[in-house]
Order: structure tokens, then sequence, then C-alpha cells
């Protein structure tokens, strides 16, 4: 019988998932801060290429931020790669480093 404490591979596998769905979640949620122009405020050509520039920062922000969340994700796989099992203290510390993604 298996103790709860103990390390396990399905314990890896689960930290896995959930890190994962965790930078799933947080890729796609930084794109919400870019909004459509209002319509009403578009009335040719011009006014779009205005409104779209307008944009250009929360462009900027998003690809910096998308950047930045592949590269800690790529270090998250490269370290799960060399984990044969985990036990809880693996999995708190994983938690508290999502926690820090998804703030």
């Amino acid at each position: 019988m298996k103790r709860p404490l103990e390390a396990s591979v399905e314990g890896r596998g689960r930290i896995v998932g959930i890190t994962d769905g965790v930078f799933a979640i947080a890729l796609t949620l930084i794109v919400l801060e870019i909004r459509v122009p209002v319509h009403q405020a578009i009335h040719s050509e011009h006014d779009l290429l205005v409104a779209i520039a307008a944009l250009a920062p929360r462009f900027l922000t998003y690809a910096l931020s998308f950047l930045t969340l592949t590269i800690f994700w790529f270090g998250q796989q490269a370290q799960h790669g060399l984990i044969a099992k985990s036990d809880r203290r693996l999995a708190t510390l994983n938690l508290c480093f999502l926690a820090f993604i998804a703030l």
C-alpha cells in the first residue's frame, strides 16, 4: 500500500498536466488586453490604420508576455524531463511557481 507522501510516477504526470494547463490558460488570457477598435469611430481606411497603430503598445506587450511565458514553459518542460518521480514537496514547489505564472 502506497502512502500519500511517497514519490510516484503518476504524481509526475499530474504535475506536468497542471503545468501545461496553467500555461495554456495564461497564454490565452494575455490576448484579452487587445480590443477591437470601436466601429463607430472608424469611417475610412485612414481611421482604421490610426486605430490599429494606437494598439501597437498592446501588441508589443502581448508579444513580450507571450515570449516570456514561452521561455518559462520551455524551462519547465526541460525540468520535467529530468524528473522520474514526484512527491508532495515537488508538487508544492511547482504550484508556487504556477501561482507566479498565473499572477
